[in-house]
């Protein structure tokens, strides 16, 4: 047995099947967010990021060049695309408004099963198999059609971008009636995008009992998760081997809340433009979704926190997801959380506690999955690698709830990754060794309990659009936020949360 599979951890059931080794030198030029979002727009002057639509999702490094393992991401995710255009939306306001159309003009028109495109869904992955030797491999060994639409975010996180940009500036209210030529080949406004995105969540929750937004595939090899979790492994039960049941429905934390705020966006919007009936009608389904956030996916034990969703055993009953992930901190960046509920501060508390903890906590940030889980493994995709694009997150919540001495120490974080790494990666390791690594092997094993080959560990992207448009944003909000928390009871939690943390300083 080599040295490498020595230092690997196989769960119950696995057996080791391949071990492929990477050289990862570290790059000669330091790293630069401004220069590597014109690589990924495909632009040579930071002025014209956003000029050709939207940003691809990852890049290689020049060294990496050619091999498919650090190449496999050049492409268009809405998801990844409507990050980066958001969160850079105060600097490249021509990135967010052609991303939107962009995306726009490939919106549903239609059910097609191939493609899990249903009208007014955006699409999740955009590839051209005729040039595209990656869409070509994905349509022969799983089916797809293109663009692939199986995403239950995408056309939420699309309703949230369009409206974050028509009220960043007055003039850009007339944006919605700005025309593209849908897939239908009609020309359509931008409201119209809009109502036929509002229309398939709401449809969505309408096929939903409790008035949850689950996912669920639509074809045999479709994606399982269509969550940004989407990982085969991501969901999961405590026990780390049973996996979310995928015959019925999953309903994700992280998705019912980004559907609570973009329902409350979306009525706020509806009011101002007149229609009061519709604005009343979406502000009912979030308080629903409120209600069963709060009712449903919350677990007393070990501290207290959000566990990562329901699925559903065999009588169609809803079973919680009782791990503790990442995913909880993204309750934060919301108004889920806001002070008109009573157990509002306390739950915002034990969060925090949960995430600064041993178990959530590297010195690279926060883990994707708690180290006393069952599935951990430092270096897994989304079962304990740190990611930075949710790290930002994260710490723009703690910014939100007045945290701001947590958010700049996960700012620190990541800016001390992308020093360190010399590349804006996807996501590191979230080791315990206080050192900043990426994976430089791909190990793949055989998973005997769920009867299928998993890649274990493997490397991350080199060049990631929403890690650099994280980094970037970081940059020019410097000295523009607080650097501790105002309120006393906050300060003093901030203190005491800080003082266990070895590295905090």
């Amino acid at each position: 047995m080599s040295q490498s599979a020595k230092t690997f951890h196989l769960l119950p059931g696995e057996e080791m099947l391949e071990i492929q080794e990477f050289n990862d030198s570290l790059p000669e030029t330091p790293p630069s967010a401004i220069r590597d979002l014109e690589m990924l727009a495909g632009v040579h002057r930071g002025k014209d990021i956003g000029k050709r639509g939207p940003v691809v999702a990852s890049i290689p490094l020049e060294s990496h060049v050619g091999i498919p393992e650090y190449d496999k991401y050049e492409a268009e995710f809405v998801r990844d695309g409507e990050r980066a255009a958001k969160n850079l939306l105060f600097r490249y306001p021509n990135l967010a408004r052609n991303t939107l159309l962009r995306f726009a003009e490939l919106q549903g028109v239609s059910n097609a099963p191939s493609r899990e495109e249903e009208l007014g869904r955006i699409p999740h992955e955009i590839r051209y198999p005729e040039v595209d030797p990656v869409a070509r491999q994905l349509t022969e060994e799983r089916g797809w059609g293109w663009p692939y639409y199986g995403a239950v975010d995408s056309t939420l996180e699309f309703t949230r971008t369009l409206i974050a940009y028509c009220r960043s500036q007055p003039s850009n209210m007339g944006f919605l009636q700005q025309t593209f030529i849908g897939r239908d080949k009609n020309v359509h406004r931008m409201v119209d995008a809009l109502d036929s995105a509002v229309n398939w969540t709401t449809r969505r929750l309408d096929s939903n009992k409790e008035g949850l937004l689950e996912f669920r595939k639509a074809i045999p090899r479709g994606i399982e998760n269509q969550v940004w979790r989407d990982a085969w492994d991501s969901y999961h039960h405590a026990d780390g081997i049973t996996m979310a049941n995928h015959d019925s429905g999953v309903a994700s934390t992280e998705v019912q809340r980004v559907a609570y705020d973009t329902l409350l966006d979306a009525a706020e919007l509806y009011q101002e433009l007149g229609n009061s009936q519709l604005g009343e009608e979406l502000s009912k389904r979030a308080n629903t979704i409120r209600h069963q956030l709060l009712g449903k996916f919350w677990n007393d034990s070990r501290g207290g926190f959000f566990v990562l969703g329901l699925d559903r055993d065999k009588n169609g009953n809803h079973r919680q997801l009782t791990i503790k992930t990442s995913d909880m901190g993204h309750l934060l960046h919301s108004r889920f959380l806001a002070d008109d509920i009573p157990s509002s501060t306390e739950m915002v508390e034990s969060i925090i506690i949960q995430l600064f903890s041993r178990e959530l906590l590297s010195c690279s940030g926060i883990r994707t999955l708690a180290s006393s889980e069952k599935r951990f493994r430092a270096g897994a995709y989304q079962n304990g690698s740190v990611w930075l694009w949710e790290n930002y997150l994260i710490a723009q919540g703690l910014d939100y709830h007045g945290y701001h001495g947590l958010a700049s120490f996960l700012k620190r974080c990541i800016l001390d990754v992308i020093h360190t790494t010399r590349r804006m990666p996807e996501y590191v390791r979230g080791g315990f060794d206080n050192t900043h690594r990426v994976n430089t092997r791909k190990i793949t094993v055989w998973d005997s309990a769920n009867k299928r080959k998993n890649v274990a560990e493997e490397p991350p992207q080199d060049i990631h659009a929403t890690t650099a448009a994280a980094v970037l944003a970081i940059k020019l909000e410097h000295n523009k936020m607080p650097t501790e928390a105002k309120d006393g009871r906050k300060r003093s939690l901030e203190t005491k949360v800080l003082a266990t943390i070895p590295f905090a300083h």
